[in-house]
């Protein structure tokens, strides 16, 4: 047994022996993550009765267990989890960044959504952008300029005071004693810091984040994290989350981003609003599908994806799930979906009108009619808006978001994604030790240039005082009637969506269990540039295939991680997180309760 398992092993124990947690140590939820991009089973999905919890850390999932066993619903233990995740991977998310939640109610019968973006500062302007006249894409992934008003405090406060049960304090302060106490580093952590660390100018504004990741050693899996900045921030926000925007925390957040170059005032902070809105609904495979809209692009693409599919006539599980041709099928759906949000998306009144009209079933039965089984095709042809320039940049950057999936034993249920964007964000860490995010990146700051993601995008999406930008995270629960039967969400950037959609269909088309629908095979197209993405072992023949139809193929870089939970009709959760980033679900151990 390695260090992390001897360091790790007395949370589990003292979960497990207070009758709190059921979770599978043996055999995976300690282990070390296979190489990036690898497949195989290694065990059956964790099943429950009880309810369950699935994230990217093993920790932070017994956390939203726990919660789950001492009475709390699926909100509380989705905001406990949220809030141990960020202090645990601070690479994916944390409270300097924002994210998106869907919530169902089974009592209420009703699926509600939490928009807590970040927003532009009220006096960010896109010449802020431009250097000598010239626009510099930099400014928007690190640094002050880069950093958007945080919205998870307030986001998951709402959350918890409108559809909790348990008090806030109780579900952060799990988060707090683990930045007070410390734990083990997680192989994700000890992964993504010596690149990072890499890529880190000597600065002094970059100085807490250097210290954060070891200095120049690096952190290494297993040793000691701890974080009592942090910690102490967590305390004064359980104690009342308005402590965040207003006050010591809202001022040492602004000092933090001013110092190096930006213009987020205190203003910007008090005057941030959660947005709650209406889900934006699909039907597929009869079934009900619930996800994120627009300031998202992910439910829209998810959405458009999954309905073009159903209507090409061609018979994906007859063509084999992972096979080259079902591959091939699903990269031309998604590039279709990737074309219109280039040209199209964004949060503003142009971009929201031409996504409500993408959904149309007549326009959805035109664009299947294109799909070929046997090649690919130009450009143009993807979507049905004449074709913008292509945007021109550097390799797609990484993707630093956190999804976690809930479902308790009376039926609620909540998809949450956070993040801070790339990874560690905007690479600013203020003296509360809360790492800011680089969610500016998200906007268009130049028609002509893609984003930190590769991301063409359009003008419906630029940069622009209190506008939020467009996202790919995709939260979704999906309902047979009014039944929720399944929950899932990634990380990752862009491919977020087609992850999460290849999740969706492995589970609720090909008919894999949770586990092994996640561990698959997985690529990504997202339109332009005309690259298929796969992972690095995908078997030659796989390869051959692909590249026959042709596909330009590229290997996948950094870990893009889904989760995802199925009610079986026997009633039994199977819950599963991506090995990709060394996830693992939990459950509550002893009898249901009431």
């Amino acid at each position: 047994m390695n260090a992390t398992s001897h360091r790790a092993q007395p949370l589990a124990r003292s979960l497990v022996g207070a009758g709190l947690v059921a979770i599978a140590v043996g055999s995976w939820i300690w282990r070390t993550p296979p190489a990036l991009g690898t497949q195989g089973s290694h065990g059956p999905p964790l099943e429950s009765r009880r309810g369950a919890v699935a994230a990217d850390d093993p920790t932070a999932s017994a956390v939203g267990a726990a919660v789950l066993a001492e009475g709390g619903n699926a909100v509380d233990a989705a905001v406990a989890t949220a809030l141990a995740v960020g202090v645990l991977n601070p690479a994916s998310s944390g409270i300097g960044g924002g994210g998106f939640a869907l919530v169902w109610d089974a009592g209420a019968r009703t699926t509600r959504v939490y928009d807590f973006r970040e927003v532009a500062p009220a006096t960010l302007d896109p010449s802020d952008f431009h250097v000598d006249g010239k626009p510099d894409p930099a400014l928007a992934r690190r640094g002050g300029l880069a950093v958007g008003v945080p919205g998870e405090i307030r986001g998951l406060a709402q959350m918890a005071r409108g559809q909790g049960r348990l008090s806030w304090r109780r579900l952060v302060l799990p988060a707090a004693h683990l930045a007070r106490d410390g734990t083990p580093t997680s192989w994700f952590l000890a992964h993504v810091s010596p690149e990072t660390l890499a890529d880190l100018p000597d600065e002094p504004p970059y100085t807490p984040l250097r210290d954060l990741l070891g200095g120049d050693r690096a952190r290494r899996r297993g040793d000691l994290l701890v974080r009592p900045a942090l910690a102490a921030t967590l305390l004064a926000v359980a104690a009342d989350p308005e402590a965040f925007y207003r006050g010591p925390l809202a001022d040492d957040l602004v000092a933090t981003a001013r110092a190096a170059g930006g213009v987020i005032s205190a203003e910007d902070l008090a005057a941030y609003q959660v947005v709650e809105r209406a889900p934006l609904w699909g039907s597929w495979q009869g079934l009900r599908v619930a996800t994120m809209p627009v300031p998202s692009s992910g439910g829209v693409i998810l959405l458009e994806t999954l309905g073009i599919l159903e209507r090409t006539g061609i018979d994906l599980p007859a063509l084999g799930a992972g096979s080259s041709a079902a591959m091939h099928v699903i990269a031309e759906a998604l590039k279709h979906g990737f074309a219109d949000r280039a040209r199209l998306m964004g949060d503003s009144e142009s971009g929201r009108a031409a996504a409500a009209a993408l959904l149309d079933d007549a326009r959805l039965r035109r664009l299947a009619a294109r799909v070929r089984l046997d090649r690919t095709q130009p450009a143009a042809v993807y979507g049905e808006m004449p074709a913008g320039p292509a945007g021109v940049g550097g390799r797609p950057g990484t993707g630093g978001t956190s999804h976690v999936c809930v479902i308790d034993v009376e039926g609620n249920a909540v998809s949450l994604t956070t993040t801070v964007n790339g990874y560690f964000g905007s690479k600013l860490v203020t003296a509360g030790g809360v790492v800011l995010n680089n969610q500016i990146d998200d906007f268009t700051i130049d028609p002509t240039l893609v984003n930190g993601f590769g991301l063409t995008q359009s003008e419906a999406n630029l940069v622009g005082p209190g506008r939020r930008p467009l996202s790919s995270m995709t939260p979704t629960l999906l309902f047979d009637g009014d039944r929720v039967v399944g929950c899932a969400g990634g990380s990752g950037g862009p491919r977020i969506i087609s992850n999460t959609a290849q999740v969706i269909l492995g589970v609720w088309l090909f008919g894999l269990d949770a586990r092994t629908a996640v561990e698959s095979q997985r690529v990504h197209h997202q339109w332009s540039p005309d690259e298929l993405k796969v992972e690095a072992d995908l078997a030659p023949d796989v390869r051959g295939a692909l590249a026959a139809r042709g596909h330009v193929l590229g290997v996948t870089g950094s870990p893009s991680a889904v989760q995802v939970i199925r009610v079986r009709p026997d009633g039994v959760l199977e819950a599963a997180s991506d090995p990709r980033k060394g996830g693992a679900p939990a459950a509550p151990a002893g009898p249901a309760w009431p």
